[in-house]
């Protein structure tokens, strides 16, 4: 894959920091892309990243991100902080760039190389950012990045005779800003996540202390490096001189546990829906994966009794449930792996190293054990700020503290339990409705084995339900109707959908996550055609 700088010809402006972290690291120098350098320098044979067709080894892969830092460095005009686009795919040369870009000093903003038209242009006018990097594949299939002037950029290769020599540029500093990652929007519009160089040093070494991770780990990346949660497992391995495997499709799951096999793979991270098609669509569990010590789930819950389910069945590797957020650089708490047959559904677990996570109340109290408030969390980790949005940046930042937006209780023992988003609670008929209890009654009522509730508009009545079940497994082979008549039976009028639908797959966004916002906007849509039609 040959890569490619598009200039955009939008003018270059420093970013403006809003917000920062309540423990910010210190001046001192902590700089990701000169992490990576010591770890490339420290084992140049080794090997970094396999795809299907290729290897690359540490010091290939150093040479290409130098040859990326070098060429930016050269460029009319820049400076450091300057915003720069990616517009990859999962690939070893998009970690080149990734890092290239960190060490001339610039900022990352990583995007899905299929980004929608109008969202590549509102970002890069948002980040003020000059330049995407991209390659020549994904530039054919896209005409819209015809209109940008083009240049090749040659990722050189070292003959190995000399030594691995870092670059001259100088260091950043923990604060500085790092990478710019714009959120999935699956609660609202996409927001830009500043993140710093401390913060995702602090995230990759938090990860790599709770999972254990060594230079023999390799693990399995079929996440997109440019979400935050694909980002932490890039950095996390990288960071403690691991050796990445890419490989597998998620549109086919067996395809990953042939992956995991073939590559002796040592782990595999992903979303609840990845792991819901391997128990649905792989042979998961039935061939043995001696080299495996983890998988690890986060991205949203995955129910307790599916969790239990992959643990049964990859034992005696371990399995990780996990709690996070993009503003706290991906990764806040994770359930003990020892435990997760112990505690009840919903437990988020312990806090990740340096973080410190409270349950409190709407004058920012801790709350009682069984109360809910919301979710709040302090560490390295905790993003600088939301870019351009003083206001939803001084609404999540405040006196040290990321309000995290969730909800949550703690037990008499400490243990925290996530009980849905407070964004997501909607007034149906004066009640206040929260959607997962929907989706709950269709699991635990009606045998369900995935629901989605969203909420949506209607014309003559306000904020409606509408409830999607997976059409592959019915509850009970239930009807639409039949469906309905145990919802009006069962449930408080508010809670009773007024659109049922089975789908065949659930719509997923950029970050393998189900698209909420689509189903609400097909929901209105449904209800349209029925109003058309009576």
């Amino acid at each position: 894959m040959s890569l490619l700088i598009l200039e955009t010809g939008i003018p270059p402006q420093r970013p403006e920091i809003v917000g920062a972290s309540g423990d910010r690291t210190s001046r001192a120098a902590l700089d990701l892309g000169r992490e990576f350098e010591i770890v490339a320098a420290a084992r140049p044979e080794a090997l970094a990243i396999s795809t299907p067709s290729q290897s690359w080894s540490y010091e290939r892969l150093l040479s290409a991100a130098q040859s990326v830092a070098r060429r930016l460095s050269a460029q009319p005009a820049f400076e450091a902080d300057e915003p720069v686009v990616l517009l990859l795919p999962n690939s070893a040369e998009y970690i080149a760039a990734f890092f290239g870009v960190l060490l001339a000093r610039g900022v990352v903003v990583p995007l899905p190389a299929k980004t929608e038209t109008g969202l590549l242009r509102q970002v890069s006018e948002s980040t003020c950012a000059p330049r995407i990097i991209t390659s020549s594949q994904v530039v054919r299939s896209r005409s819209d990045l015809h209109e940008y002037p083009a240049e090749s950029l040659d990722l050189v290769e070292r003959d190995g005779t000399e030594p691995v020599a870092a670059t001259s540029i100088e260091c950043a500093t923990a604060d500085e800003l790092a990478a710019i990652f714009f959120t999935a929007g699956s609660t609202g519009t996409p927001k830009g996540v500043m993140l710093s160089h401390g913060n995702l040093i602090a995230n990759a070494r938090a990860i790599g202390h709770y999972q254990s991770l060594r230079e023999t780990d390799r693990p399995l990346c079929v996440l997109p490096f440019h979400h935050a949660f694909g980002n932490s497992v890039l950095q996390s391995h990288i960071l403690a001189g691991a050796h990445l495997v890419l490989d597998g499709q998620t549109a086919f799951p067996e395809t990953i546990m042939a992956a995991l096999a073939r590559h002796a793979c040592t782990s595999l991270a992903g979303v609840p829906d990845l792991f819901r098609l391997l128990l649905d669509r792989s042979s998961i569990g039935q061939s043995p994966l001696p080299q495996l010590r983890h998988m690890a789930v986060a991205g949203g819950s995955l129910r307790h009794e599916l969790a239990l389910e992959v643990a049964g069945r990859i034992a005696p590797a371990e399995f990780f449930v996990m709690y996070g957020q993009t503003e706290a650089t991906a990764r806040l708490a994770y359930v003990p792996p020892e435990r997760l047959d112990t505690l009840a559904p919903g437990c988020i677990g312990q806090p990740v190293l340096e973080v410190t996570l409270e349950v409190v109340d709407a004058a920012g109290r801790p709350v009682s054990p069984g109360e809910i408030g919301e979710l709040r969390a302090r560490g390295p980790g905790i993003m600088r700020g939301y870019w351009r949005d003083k206001a939803a940046t001084h609404e999540r930042l405040r006196d040290g503290w990321l309000y995290t937006g969730d909800l949550a209780s703690i037990d008499s023992e400490g243990w925290m339990f996530h009980r849905g988003r407070a964004d997501a609670l909607v007034k149906i008929a004066g009640f206040r409705v929260h959607p997962g209890d929907l989706e709950e009654f269709a699991v635990r009522r009606l045998s369900a084995r995935q629901a989605v509730a969203v909420p949506y508009e209607s014309p003559a009545l306000g904020t409606r339900l509408a409830l999607y079940i997976k059409s592959e497994s019915p509850p009970a082979e239930m009807t639409i109707s039949e469906i309905m008549a145990r919802c009006r039976a069962e449930l408080p009028r508010h809670l009773v959908p007024d659109l049922v639908e089975l789908v065949d797959e659930f719509p997923l966004n950029h970050a393998l996550k189900i698209d909420r916002p689509l189903l609400s906007r097909l929901a209105e849509q449904a209800l349209a055609r029925r109003l058309v039609a009576a």
